[in-house]
């Protein structure tokens, strides 16, 4: 995928990893974060071309972190999805409310995240072209 940089946060290091490996074959570049706050930080010095959170996480939930990402000038219109072993209504409306792209409920397969990724930044490209 030519490069592009993906942000992914998940306070599960087994998930986090497993994310990243497929990321990486799939040719992107990925920064991985075990904590919200050190994604926000690097997204101080770094614009990535798309952000995957978990919601569950302590310290920052993937609501905080998005809501934080959209209060960035730049992260407006960073495409950003969430995963979550929940995935009732309310938590679905919780991300809508918040400006979140995409949602994928855990476990999930890869070639599903993948076309949801592609999907993703087909629309980036779609709405960058038409700025």
């Amino acid at each position: 995928m030519d490069n592009l940089k993906i942000f992914i946060v998940d306070d599960s290091p087994i998930q986090l990893v497993l994310l990243e490996k497929v990321l990486l074959k799939e040719g992107f570049s990925v920064e991985a974060f075990s904590k919200g706050a050190d994604l926000i930080k690097a997204l101080s010095v770094d614009t990535p071309y798309l952000i995957i959170s978990d919601i569950h996480m302590p310290e920052l939930n993937g609501f905080e972190l998005i809501e934080k990402v959209r209060g960035f000038s730049k992260g407006e219109n960073i495409p950003c999805f969430l995963v979550s072993s929940k995935a009732d209504d309310a938590i679905r409306k919780q991300a809508r409310t918040i400006g979140v792209d995409r949602f994928i409920k855990k476990p999930f397969e890869y070639q599903s995240l993948l076309g949801i990724i592609d999907d993703l930044l087909r629309d980036k490209d779609t709405v960058l072209e038409s700025s």
